[in-house]
């Protein structure tokens, strides 16, 4: 069995940085992944696809994010966006309307992520979400076509 991964990035964002944090933290999750060597996978364009989510929603709902984490740990990778607000009432997706323009960020986090929630962060709040990174020992299709 091999060693366990684990990377980790960080990006701090300027104050009132706005809708270019989005661009900026999208090029910080595609450089990481490709660091990573995690590109190529699915897992790669459903990542960058909610880091994108996440960071527009700060953008969207707070004064616009303050950070942001990944964290690769060989099984899983943890994307987390830091933002201001302090109201960590659990996001919920709602009831989604396809028809609807805008309000899908939070169904798309909730259809890719395994798991996603909030939690307080000093005076603000962290939102994260975790993918599973296909392949890895904890995969439940990996482990299974193993052991047959």
């Amino acid at each position: 069995m091999s060693a366990a991964v684990h990377h980790h990035r960080h990006l701090t964002f300027t104050a009132g940085s706005g809708a270019s944090s989005v661009n900026e933290g999208r090029a910080f999750t595609r450089q990481a992944l490709a660091d990573w060597r995690l590109t190529s996978s699915t897992t790669g364009d459903d990542a960058q696809l909610v880091a994108s989510e996440l960071l527009t929603n700060a953008v969207r709902h707070t004064a616009g994010p303050l950070a942001m984490d990944l964290d690769d740990d060989g099984s899983r990778l943890r994307i987390t966006v830091t933002d201001p607000r302090a109201d960590i009432t659990p996001p919920h997706p709602g009831s989604h309307r396809p028809a609807r323009i805008g309000g899908h960020g939070l169904f798309i986090v909730d259809r890719l992520a395994l798991h996603w929630g909030a939690f307080p962060e000093g005076c603000g709040k962290t939102v994260w979400a975790d993918l599973l990174l296909p392949g890895r020992a904890t995969d439940p299709v990996a482990v299974r076509a193993r052991s047959s």
